[in-house]
Formats: structure tokens, sequence, C-alpha cells
């Protein structure tokens, strides 16, 4: 009898050693890349007191190695390629499952300062880091922005999505498994997305999906009535809008990439509305959502980003978004400016919230926020502005924050990595400024001497490109006609380049400020994943750009016999960081066969010059 207590004493601490170090392994439930090609986050919910990571430094080819021990991956396997830049390749794996060790391999060329790559902890997640001047204090990323994104560089990297390895099924038949259907539970708390049995999963025998982005969209799910869109990496959205005939509401996914099988597949919400989303723009999604209800819509993120619930606000009655609640543990209010004001969360734990725009208010909720002094929140908001916000109880745990706003105001809301902080800005010009049109109004400078003209792209970064045919050679020849043009106009014009040569958009920039330009044109081609998009755009960012461009724009449209798709206010870096009136035109697109045809004749980019040119003069006053 003893020996038989004995026994069951020693398998009992063998199992309790067996489930302390259970508890140990460190789950890595995504992969985030940063925008500014600097940092690459692995967040994770476990709750670990060390998280132990090997580095080596390998040769041929050269490349970092940090192995993550005792570590799971619990989503797919993820690889980076990058063009124009000293990385290569970043690659996210399990690399062995015994022991369970996680793999972060970084391939680079010889011009990389290895010794700058650190990692860090934050919380229960790792921040690789591998440029300290462009790693930024705050580890904020935008969400929501009232003004059109740049272009970033993703436009020239590849995302690649990998198989795991085959796992076997209940009946020992071995499946191909399905990327995890482990959308946080605040999305199946009642059931609806409960993960199915393993041997009834399979995927499509194609398993890499290619994604120019920094959000892959690939999967659509309807619940009653409401949609959840899901995708890997950081999602973000614009500032919405309503397109009539029929009743439309648009959202686009700036820096985003759908998966083909989901692509402009129509989604029935009711008996009166559907929902699709599509490739609009090489780098952007769009959800358009057919509704006479538009204004009932928003979008509710998930703990971690990577999904977002589009739901219509009298059909999330009873619906719980989450399965665990948060506090606010510090909350602050600055005004940055005599325009700005900011004011930040910080959470106890992944906050669940959604921002909706409407006329002269806007919304925050907070859904699983509980504890909350609405008193004393609002009594120590030191900010004008933000003092005038109100905030109503949500039921069963949450907070409403309802804040005056103009028309003119813009937002732009962000998050950090982990999901426990929050931050929103607002920016309103003042009254004084705003003309009736909207713009401010900049007085012109009709005594311009110095022209600056940017021929997109160059040397080994060749932009968009299609049958052999390179942009960067198509901006070079539209630049040096516009050149030729103003010149003989009196002009003192200088080119960024001249010839095919690298030039990084910093040293474009800081070339026109050193040079003191009065005015800065850059050059570009469009390009779109599909053969439909056609047409001429121009974009601006500054006030002081925005007559510039409009008056361009015109002359533009009204002399190329192309599709006029607009004038757009986009943070390009070249166009937000010089300080005089700065442009940047797309003449057409080089993804549309009879585009494509059209820019390689002489024809079209003397017409393309001359147009910009007689633009550049009329807003000078001087036609």
């Amino acid at each position: 009898m003893l020996k038989k207590f004995i026994l069951i004493i020693f398998i009992f601490i063998i199992n309790l050693f067996n489930w302390a170090a259970a508890e140990e392994v460190y789950k890595i439930n995504s992969v985030h890349f940063d925008n500014s090609d600097n940092v690459i986050f692995l967040a994770s919910p476990s709750k670990v007191q060390y998280i132990n990571v090997k580095s080596m430094k390998l040769t041929n080819p050269d490349r970092l190695i940090f192995d993550v021990q005792d570590s799971v991956l619990t989503r797919s396997n993820s690889s980076w390629d990058f063009k124009n830049s000293d990385i290569k390749q970043v690659k996210v794996s399990q690399f062995t499952t015994n022991p369970n060790v996680v793999r972060i391999v970084i391939t680079y060329n010889k011009d990389f300062k290895a010794d700058k790559v650190k990692i860090h902890r934050v919380d229960n997640n790792l921040v690789i880091s591998y440029n300290k001047n462009l790693f930024p204090q705050s580890d904020l990323r935008s969400i929501y922005d009232d003004e059109k994104s740049e272009v970033n560089y993703y436009e020239y990297t590849t995302f690649s999505e990998e198989e795991k390895p085959a796992q076997p099924a209940v009946n020992t038949s071995v499946q191909k498994p399905a990327e995890a259907i482990a959308v946080q539970k605040a999305f199946n708390s009642k059931g609806e997305l409960v993960k199915p049995d393993a041997s009834k999963i399979l995927v499509a025998d194609t398993p890499v999906s290619k994604l120019k982005s920094a959000f892959y969209v690939n999967k659509i799910d309807i619940k009653r009535g409401n949609a959840l869109i899901r995708g890997i990496g950081s999602i973000g959205i614009e500032k919405p809008f309503v397109v009539k005939n029929p009743d439309r509401l648009v959202f686009d996914l700036p820096n985003t990439y759908v998966a083909q099988d989901i692509r402009n597949k129509e989604f029935v919400l009711s008996e009166k509305e559907t929902i699709k989303i599509g490739q609009f723009e090489p780098t952007k999604a769009r959800i358009v959502v057919t509704t006479t209800e538009p204004d009932k819509f928003r979008p509710i993120y998930s703990y971690d980003s990577q999904s977002i619930f589009l739901a219509h606000d009298d059909r999330i009655l009873g619906l719980t978004f989450y399965d665990k609640t948060s506090a606010i543990y510090t909350y602050s209010a600055k005004k940055l400016n005599d325009t700005t004001d900011t004011l930040l969360f910080t959470f106890t734990q992944p906050v669940v919230h959604s921002i909706k725009r409407l006329g002269s208010v806007l919304e925050v909720n907070l859904y699983n926020c509980s504890g909350f002094n609405h008193e004393a929140f609002k009594k120590n908001l030191n900010s004008e502005v933000f003092a005038k916000l109100r905030t109503e109880a949500l039921k069963p745990y949450g907070i409403k924050m309802i804040i005056p706003i103009k028309d003119t105001t813009v937002i732009k809301y962000t998050q950090s990595f982990d999901n426990k902080q929050l931050s929103l800005q607002l920016s309103t010009p003042k009254d004084t400024e705003i003309n009736k049109t909207g713009p401010l109004f900049i007085k012109r400078n009709p005594n311009v001497k110095t022209i600056v003209i940017d021929a997109g792209h160059g040397g080994s970064d060749v932009g968009a490109t299609r049958e052999g045919i390179y942009e960067k050679d198509i901006t070079l020849d539209i630049s040096k006609r516009l050149a030729k043009i103003l010149d003989k106009k009196g002009y003192n014009v200088l080119m960024i380049r001249d010839k095919d040569q690298t030039v990084s958009l910093q040293d474009r920039v800081k070339y026109t400020e050193d040079n003191h330009g009065d005015l800065f044109v850059s050059i570009h081609v469009n390009s779109s994943l599909t053969t439909e998009g056609v047409g001429i755009e121009t974009h601006y960012f500054t006030p002081q750009s925005y007559d510039f461009a409009q008056i361009v724009h015109k002359e533009f449209a009204n002399t190329i016999k192309a599709k006029d798709r607009g004038l757009f206010k986009s943070r390009f870096y070249v166009i937000k960081n010089t300080t005089c009136p700065s442009i940047l035109v797309e003449t057409g697109f080089i993804s549309n066969p009879e585009e494509r045809k059209e820019l390689m004749t002489s024809e079209r980019r003397q017409k393309t010059a001359e147009a910009i040119a007689k633009g550049i003069q009329k807003y000078l006053g001087k036609e």
C-alpha cells in the first residue's frame, strides 16, 4: 500500500513538472513587419518568466539567425523578400518541434550593418529592430486616417505564407491543415468560429500567396448581417465615404492585398445589403457595402488588428467581442501645437475598439474596458478640445466617447503592436485659415525662378514594369521634355536625375531644399495588379500645394485624352517633405496594355510635358 502511495506521489510530481514546463511554452500568435523597414514584431499572449533567444551570424549567404527557444508559432510560416534594400529576406518559421524552436532568419547584402540589429522584450512580445535611427520611440502604428495614405516601400516587397507541415488527422490519414482559424476569442464566444475537427480541414494546393503589402486579407465570414474580415499583418483604414446610385459605403485599406479567391466576390449581409472586397490599387484594397444605411456601419478592431468586424449597429446586440476585460492604466491629453491635440490611453490588457465619424461628432468605443471612472476622466483632461467630450457606458463592460469635431478636423488614430495603447490625434485648422472651398488659401508666388523636376525611380529602382518596359525610363523621358520647355521659358530648371541613376527619396528632398526650389514636380507612371486600371492622377499634400496641383491637373486632364482619376491629397514622401509647392503626377498606367502602348509614343510623352508646363505657367499667372 505504501509503495502504491509513493508511486502515485511520484507520478503526480512528474505530471506537475510536465504541466509547469508546458506553461513555459512561448506561443507566437502573429508576426508584424513595420512599414519603415526596421522592426519585426512577434506578438505573444504567453506569460513566461524568461524568453530565451540564441543568435548566430552565418555566411554564404550572409545572414543573422535568432532561435527562440521553447516557442511555438501558432500561425503559418512567413517570409518577406525585398528589392533595392540592404536586407534581402526576412523569414519566420517553426524550425523544430522537438524541442520547440521558432527561427527568424535575416539575409542581407554586404553593405548591411549586422551589428545594428537588436532584440528587445516588450511585455511578453519580442521586437527585432535593425536601424536605430529609424526606430520610433513609440511603437504606435496607424489604423485609421482621414488622409490618403502614402504608398510605402511595400510596393516593392513580396510576402509569402508557407504551408505548415502536414498533421495526422483523427483517422490517421494525412491532411493539409488550413491556416489556423485562431482569430481571437473576441469573435467566437458564441461558437460561431469554433475551429473544425482537424480531419475536416483542407486547403488549396497552392500554399504560397504573394503580398505587396502590410496586410493580407484572405477570409470573409458573415455573422448575423455583419462581416468579419480576416487576414495576416497589420490592418489600417482610411476615412470611409458614400457613393450614390446605388448607395454604397466604401472603406479603403492602404497597404493591403486581397486573396484571389475572395476578390470581388459578393457576400450577402441582408435581404437588401451586400459586401465585397477588391484590389483597388496595387497596394490598396477596397471594401464596398451596398446599403441604404451607411451611417449604421462601423469597423471594430480585434485584439491583434489582424481582423476587423464590420458591424451594423442594430445587429450587434447580444454579441460579445471579447473574452477578457481590460482597464485603463493611464490616460493623458496633450496639445501638440496650435491646431493639434492628442489623447493617449494605456490599457492593462489588449483592447477591442472602434472609431466612427458622424458629421460633427466622433465616436470611439472601447468594448472591454471595466472599472472606468467617467467623472474623474473628464475632470483630469487638460485639453480644451477633449474637455468637450462626453462618455457613456457600453453594456456589459465598455465605454463610448463622443467628441465634438469640425468638418475640417483631420483624424489620425493609432495603436501599439500589443493593442495596449491607443492614440487619437485631432488636427483642426484655424477658421481664419480656411476658405469656403476647404483647402488653405496660400498666396501664389509669381516670382518663381527655380523649378525642380523629379524623374521617378531610376538606377536599381526600376519602378513599375511590364513586358520589359520600365517606369524609370518613361519618367526620365517626360522629365527631360518638361525641362526643355520650361528652360525655353526662362526658368532655372533643375533635374534631380538626368540619367539612369539611383537616388533615394531623402536625397531628392534634400536636393530640392539645398537648391532653394520654388516649385517641385515629380513624374511617375501608375500600375495596377490587373489590366483594368487606366487614367491620370495628380497628388499633393501640403496646403501651399493645393492650388498648384489643382491648376496643373486641370490642364493635364484637358490635354491628355485619358480617364481623369482626379486630384488626391497623398503622403508621398517627396511631396510631404518639400517646403515649396510640390506635386506628384501619375501620367498613366503601365499595367494597361493600351495605355502602356500610348506611354511608349513620343506624342503622348510630349503632350504630357506640354500640359504640365502649361499648368505651371497658369499657376504662376503667366498664361
